[in-house]
């Protein structure tokens, strides 16, 4: 069936037909190249206007703006997630998609005095933070965060304390304790 989409009193435009892909799926059909593709992302329906599309286009549709944040899963029928890749591409006419979920992300990027990092713990100390962007020894310095306005937070006092772990990417810098040299 195709939708009659009226652009000005003589021009008529036959928009293809919306393919419903967890339908398709039940039905064990595989969604004709050509269309436009009805996905769920998270429970939400979501309409593509061509087959391939890439895990940014997904993220972005659904209303995730902060796409290095999350992370994407597809799920085929019968099977159970599997996680989409950075600029990966997916096939909306490759039979069994089923749906898309997202989920928080489970790597952190942060940065240490203008050097990136990256970890996988949810939570990391102060000392913890420096020791892993190589700065020692730990003992003479203390870490410092600076948000997007230019606020600083100190963790001068407060070195053991584990830091909840955010995204998008924290930005931490190293003061040195003792007193620095004047020539």
């Amino acid at each position: 069936m195709k939708v009659v989409n009226q652009t000005s009193s003589t021009e008529v435009q036959e928009l293809p037909e919306v393919i419903d892909l967890e339908a398709y799926t039940k039905s064990s059909k595989k969604p004709p190249v050509g269309k436009r593709y009805k996905v769920k992302i998270d429970g939400k329906s979501f309409v593509f206007d061509h087959h391939l599309v890439t895990r940014e286009e997904l993220l972005r549709k659904a209303g995730y703006c902060s796409i290095e944040c999350f992370v994407l899963y597809q799920k085929f029928k019968g099977c159970d997630f599997e996680k989409i890749g950075a600029g990966e591409k997916i096939d909306l006419t490759k039979p069994g998609i089923e749906k898309f979920t997202v989920k928080p992300t489970d790597i952190f990027h942060y940065s240490v005095d203008g050097e990136p990092e990256t970890t996988d713990s949810k939570q990391l100390s102060p000392n913890q933070i420096l020791d892993l962007a190589g700065v020692t020894p730990v003992s003479d310095y203390y870490l410092v965060q600076v948000d997007d306005e230019g606020n600083q937070t100190s963790f001068k006092d407060t070195p053991d304390v584990p830091i909840e772990m955010q995204c998008p990417a924290m930005k931490f810098i190293s003061v040195f304790r003792g007193e620095t040299p004047v020539s």
